[in-house]
């Protein structure tokens, strides 16, 4: 992953800031106010970029939850992605809640008992889009918006609670209550917003609606919910109140007490999920703008070189002609430049492009991996032996081969190689490095000698 990344939570007008570097957190900054509207965004981004360092560009994981924010769950027969995401996008139209284009998102859901469904995510498409362009404008590229069931469906996991277990979960906000309906797993089923906050003139709302959440999950599941989990920071008292109330134990959790737990579990968040409110070509169009913008002022500076060349020369007496016809060549020069320039967007778009349809069209990893290896792999290795194998949800790539040079500069050439692969879009999670097998070879008292510099690396892509 890249060394710097950036997290914002943004929940029911509760907003934090936070800047990582290699997975730690180097600064965070909270609002002490609401942030419930666009411009009051906009208001907290500048105010962060005063308080913390912003003036290193980077990508920014959002987790954002609003009123207009609406979570469905639908019972839906097993068919393709492309025929659900099709038949979701009618269901979109047909039960939004508000009158502007919607920006949605799913989370597919796989019972035990062999059903499948989707919680469908919808929020004001202008929401997001502002939202987003309000990140870009002080340096920052959203390629993650997600709401907090993903952060849930992520954390669960790794807690001690189990698998199958039934959870009826509490995160607790100042002006709002989410509850979330999940399995052990991270499987959320079911999402309810209460319009109040966990505090002392709400507890017996609470107590109430968390009590009919469960009765209802019962009903429609025909099992008994294990656990109320409580996420967030509410009042000792009412945690208390709660366990001596509810029908089913209650679990005060801890960690998920810290005002930053979402925004820094929003940096662990693996990019490869649907439930991304920014889809995979809104990201290369943030990335493409980018590109465009600076070809724009290379173009600029290129022309604006040639003119004021133009000018200089215009302005001598002495071999006009000739400087004329220098002017002429590097004006065409120029053009040439450009129209290079041109044409190497456009390659890169339609590479793009390219890239985008097998992604949406296949899940066959290896081939796209034997088809990127020749750009990734630098020119002072020789790949001896590639393998390819799928495990379970993910894939074991392991490579050997051999470094030309000397140790120093093998060691070099290798880890930017081992860093190129645990960079998007193949994100490997190295489980034996190149320095192990050196370490092996110098063990053995055969590291460096006729046969070259051997390596062997391996990792998981999940």
């Amino acid at each position: 992953m890249k060394r710097t990344h950036y997290a914002i939570s943004w929940l029911y007008g509760e907003f934090r800031i936070a800047r990582f570097f290699k997975g730690e957190v180097v600064e965070q900054w909270q609002s002490e106010t609401l942030v419930e509207s666009h411009e009051q965004f906009r208001q907290a981004l500048q105010e962060a970029a005063h308080q913390i360092d912003l003036s290193i560009k980077a990508d920014v994981t959002l987790v954002h939850e609003h009123d207009l924010h609406s979570h469905d769950y639908l019972e839906v027969p097993a068919m393709r992605k492309r025929d659900l995401e099709k038949y979701l996008l009618r269901r979109v139209e047909q039960d939004k809640p508000f009158a502007d284009e919607a920006a949605w998102c799913f989370h597919e859901v796989k019972h035990q008992d062999g059903k499948q469904g989707v919680l469908l995510h919808l929020l004001p498409k202008s929401l997001v889009d502002q939202t987003v362009e309000a990140c870009t404008d002080v340096g920052l590229a959203p390629k993650q918006y997600v709401p907090l069931t993903e952060i849930v469906s992520d954390y669960l996991p790794t807690t001690d609670v189990e698998p199958s277990d039934l959870l009826v979960i509490l995160a607790c906000f100042e002006q709002r209550t989410e509850i979330i309906v999940a399995l052990g797993d991270g499987e959320a089923l079911f999402v309810r917003e209460l319009n109040y906050g966990a505090n002392q003139e709400t507890v017996e709302r609470l107590i109430t609606d968390v009590n009919r959440t469960i009765r209802y999950t019962r009903q429609q599941l025909r099992r008994d919910v294990n656990t109320a989990w409580l996420m967030g920071h509410p009042e000792w008292t009412i945690v208390e109140r709660l366990r001596n109330t509810l029908e089913v134990p209650v679990h005060f959790d801890a960690d998920a007490a810290d005002p930053n737990f979402w925004s820094h579990w929003a940096i662990r968040l693996s990019g490869r999920r649907s439930a991304n409110f920014i889809s995979v070509f809104a990201q290369k169009n943030i990335t493409q703008d980018v590109l465009r913008r600076a070809g724009v002022w290379a173009t600029a500076a290129v022309v604006a070189l040639a003119v004021m060349m133009t000018l200089f020369t215009t302005g001598l007496v002495a071999h006009r002609a000739d400087q004329i016809r220098q002017v002429v060549m590097r004006t065409d020069a120029a053009q040439n430049s450009i129209n290079e320039l041109e044409r190497t967007l456009a390659y890169g778009e339609t590479k793009q492009e390219h890239l985008r349809r097998l992604r949406t069209t296949s899940h066959n990893l290896p081939s796209l991996m034997m088809l990127h290896l020749s750009y990734l792999t630098p020119v002072d290795v020789t790949l001896t032996n590639v393998a390819i194998e799928q495990e379970g949800a993910g894939w074991r790539l392991s490579m050997k081969g051999l470094v030309s040079g000397d140790m120093r500069h093998g060691a070099r050439v290798l880890a930017g190689f081992e860093e190129r692969l645990e960079n998007p879009p193949w994100r490997l999670t190295l489980t034996e490095s190149f320095r192990a097998t050196w370490m092996e070879q110098f063990k053995q008292g055969y590291l460096g000698e006729d046969n070259g510099l051997g390596f062997s690396i391996a990792g998981e892509i999940r």
